[in-house]
């Protein structure tokens, strides 16, 4: 028997052509994580689903099939295509190779996908971008079982006068350099208006992120590089 799931809330994350006629979807869904299937027909030029399939488009679709690979079907508009460019459209290419190369195949992760939604929509106001994407990278580590806890590596609060390395498997330690600590109880409490937070906050996921993605680096941080050498654009 065949099994089907129907009318799943998703997100493309990434596609390419499959056959003549037909691509292999990506997808980050609501209750079943990323899913993996085939969208037969959708690149014939009369066909209602070819603009569908793209990244940032609010889906409904199902699929049937028992193994990794799925066949999708009823794949429909879930709300407008927001629009995005410059950075902001780099940030969510950037999200969505996180994203396909870190989760698991059909593993549920219901809040990443509802911070995912919420990141689409939050990008396209300028001042919340370094914040929701942020957001997003800390859902993200929080699924994959690495969140990052405010406390020292003893449980205790972090004291604003000291200085703290952070450790992705024991959390903030102690040091003579590092983080300071006010600018961690700050980036604690969200004060995202704050320079100096929001460049801790950037390293601090970098730090977090890196050991779970290896060596090989992330394309899309190819797309942040500026045209002139000494500006810097990267969230």
């Amino acid at each position: 028997m065949v099994a089907s799931v129907y009318c799943q809330p998703a997100y493309v994350l990434h596609s390419r052509p499959y056959k003549e006629t037909s691509a292999l979807v990506s997808l980050i869904t609501l209750d079943y994580g990323r899913i993996d299937g085939v969208a037969r027909g959708v690149r014939q030029k009369k066909s209602r689903n070819r603009a569908l399939l793209q990244p940032l488009q609010p889906l409904q679709l199902s699929w049937r099939g028992d193994g990794s690979l799925k066949t999708f079907f009823d794949i429909e508009p879930c709300g407008q295509l927001p629009f995005l460019n410059g950075r902001a459209l780099s940030c969510i290419l950037y999200a969505n190779e996180l994203l396909s190369r870190l989760l698991q195949h059909q593993e549920a992760v219901p809040e990443l996908f509802r911070e995912y939604a919420l990141l689409v929509t939050q990008l396209q106001q300028p001042d919340q971008l370094e914040p929701s994407l942020r957001c997003f990278e800390w859902q993200l580590l929080q699924s994959l079982g690495y969140p990052i806890v405010f406390f020292d590596d003893k449980g205790q609060p972090l004291q604003a006068e000291q200085r703290y390395q952070y450790h992705w498997q024991v959390g903030f330690c102690l040091s003579d350099q590092g983080f300071k600590g006010e600018d961690l109880i700050a980036l604690d409490a969200h004060k995202w208006h704050q320079a100096d937070v929001r460049k801790t906050a950037k390293q601090l996921s970098r730090i977090a992120l890196q050991p779970l993605l290896g060596d090989k680096p992330l394309l899309s941080r190819q797309l942040f590089q500026p045209a002139h050498p000494f500006v810097k654009t990267e969230p």
